[in-house]
């Protein structure tokens, strides 16, 4: 993206920045919407069932105001966060630990199911970058993923809905995604199964810091 600064004296400065996207050549390159925001994963999304119970709990929730206020500290204790690791370990499965990825017959879109996938991970599972979609340039050099308008789910531990907009769903949304998502080769070789501890012990300080600007 690319900030427009354009000319306005209604404006107070007298000029307003316009963010603008790059215009991705559909007319040579096939447009595709790898994921989705709602669990699609490659133009295919499971159906999966409303738990009644629970959101009845969290209507009466919503009317007393009580939206289970949880400081910073306890995120990773949560019981939605467990919920949301016992997904993503039965959606990461497929290949043996540790197999490097042969890049020569590897998917273009295992490489974006990956980053939604590392997204999560990389944030201590704060955010979730969803919703890619776009073209697959291969005239560049080397070919490259070329996206528009993505989705990001948010988690926060205080209640509060839709913090980067429409499209964010929350934790509800990441464990949608955990449902359909399968871990493909370059999420083995990024280590990024649930059952892997060491990125609790070697990203969580790292990552703890870039999600740090962030209010719940």
């Amino acid at each position: 993206c690319s900030v427009l600064l354009l000319e306005d004296p209604t404006w107070p400065t007298g000029s307003r920045g316009v963010l603008v996207e790059k215009m991705l050549d559909t007319e040579r390159f096939q447009w595709k919407k790898y994921n989705d925001n709602n669990g699609m994963v490659g133009g295919k999304r499971n159906h999966i069932g409303i738990d009644v119970d629970f959101e009845l709990k969290q209507l009466e929730k919503e009317k007393s105001g009580d939206l289970g206020d949880i400081s910073e500290g306890e995120e990773d204790s949560s019981d939605d966060d467990e919920s949301i690791s016992d997904i993503e370990t039965e959606g990461g499965h497929g290949l043996d630990e540790g197999n490097a990825p042969h890049l020569n017959v590897i998917d273009p879109s295992d490489y974006l199911q990956a980053f939604s996938h590392f997204s999560y991970r990389y944030t201590n599972k704060r955010l979730l970058v969803c919703d890619l979609q776009g073209i697959f340039n291969t005239d560049m050099v080397p070919p490259t993923i070329e996206l528009t308008d993505p989705a990001i789910h948010y988690a926060s531990t205080k209640g509060r809905r839709m913090v980067f907009g429409r499209t964010d769903k929350g934790k509800p949304g990441m464990n949608t995604f955990f449902r359909t998502h399968k871990c493909s080769k370059i999420c083995k070789y990024l280590q990024l199964s649930a059952k892997n501890k060491k990125w609790n012990r070697d990203w969580r300080d790292e990552s703890a810091q870039r999600t740090s600007n962030f209010q719940s």
